[in-house]
């Protein structure tokens, strides 16, 4: 692996971005997987060292109904800004023949939660709840594997119920309500497959990322989510200024339906068969690595506009990130 090819990698997409977009079928209206985090070099472990990204990203978006905290609440609509923390430490150390790497992130949430009522008996009017909190931590390990100009990560998510959570709070007479939480109050796994093609002699790149997320019950809402399946993409012409340019998109689909009374509530509510979900997502994205001394700046921008949703909200999210290797 060359220097430069080195700094590219460990410029670009290093650290998971791991939080979800607004959806009707998972509860809380959201999953603990932003769905389109893994795009460029998905699949590159980079190179031994420390690595810290800092990505801000904002969501927007609004659903029928959606169950949150135990309380299935009518017409939300919800605007979050995420600013997250990420660490990666790759490790010199060889494991089955492989490079490990671990990342660590957090994620600090500041959101605004409108709706107009909850099911069963509404406020009357329209209500507005604000929240500043910790989301849930996420650990990765992961395992890179090149050939040529193959490369493949397979990687492991592990969702921790650390973040700010409580059941929702509403009291009509009174019109007060308490329901924005940002952790999800469960445990969640996701094993990932991933793979990038890059061509250093041409700058051409395709990437892809294979995933299924598995979430525990929320024993205190009994709300199952089924598992999430999806595939992200990333195609990018890397050129030789450091400047990148690229489209990445993502497709999703629950693999059953959400089961539990939580999630019986939010169906009877909708008034659906099922609570299966899919989505599809693409957009254009623009990167841009330079050398500071022996380390590497890299900065991204991308924007994703949500298509095709089936029982779950179509979301515009617009995310900027930086990234320092020491």
């Amino acid at each position: 692996m060359t220097n430069m090819m080195a700094a590219k990698f460990a410029g670009a997409g290093i650290a998971l971005t791991l939080l979800a977009t607004p959806a009707l079928a998972t509860e809380g209206g959201s999953g603990a997987y932003l769905l389109g985090s893994r795009d460029s070099y998905a699949g590159i472990v980079p190179p031994p060292g420390t690595y810290v990204s800092v990505d801000a990203v904002s969501i927007s978006g609004d659903a029928p109904f959606i169950a949150i905290g135990g309380v299935v609440v009518v017409d939300p609509s919800i605007d979050v800004l995420v600013t997250k923390v990420n660490l990666t430490h790759s490790f010199k150390e060889k494991v089955l023949g492989g490079r490990l790497a671990v990342t660590v992130t957090q994620p600090i949430a500041t959101g605004d939660f409108q709706f107009d009522g909850t099911a069963g008996g509404g406020l009357g009017i329209s209500v507005k709840d604000s929240n500043t909190g910790l989301g849930d931590t996420t650990i990765t390990p992961g395992l890179g594997f090149d050939k040529g100009n193959s490369h493949w990560a397979i990687q492991t998510s592990f969702f921790l119920p650390t973040g700010y959570w409580e059941p929702a709070r509403i009291d009509p007479r009174n019109r007060t309500i308490d329901v924005l939480s940002f952790g999800k109050n469960r445990f969640a796994v996701q094993p990932v497959v991933n793979y990038t093609y890059f061509n250093p002699k041409t700058g051409w790149e395709f990437s892809t990322a294979w995933s299924v997320l598995f979430s525990a019950r929320n024993e205190d809402t009994d709300y199952q989510t089924a598992p999430e399946a999806s595939i992200e993409v990333a195609a990018v012409q890397h050129l030789k200024s450091g400047l990148a340019l690229g489209v990445a998109g993502y497709g999703y689909q629950q693999l059953g339906n959400d089961s539990g009374s939580g999630a019986e509530a939010l169906q009877n509510a909708y008034g659906a068969r099922s609570l299966e979900a899919r989505v599809f997502g693409a957009g254009p994205l623009i990167t841009y690595s330079t050398k500071i001394g022996s380390h590497t700046l890299s900065f991204k921008a991308k924007y994703t506009q949500e298509f095709g949703a089936k029982r779950r909200v179509e979301s515009d999210v617009l995310q900027a990130s930086v990234a320092f290797s020491f």
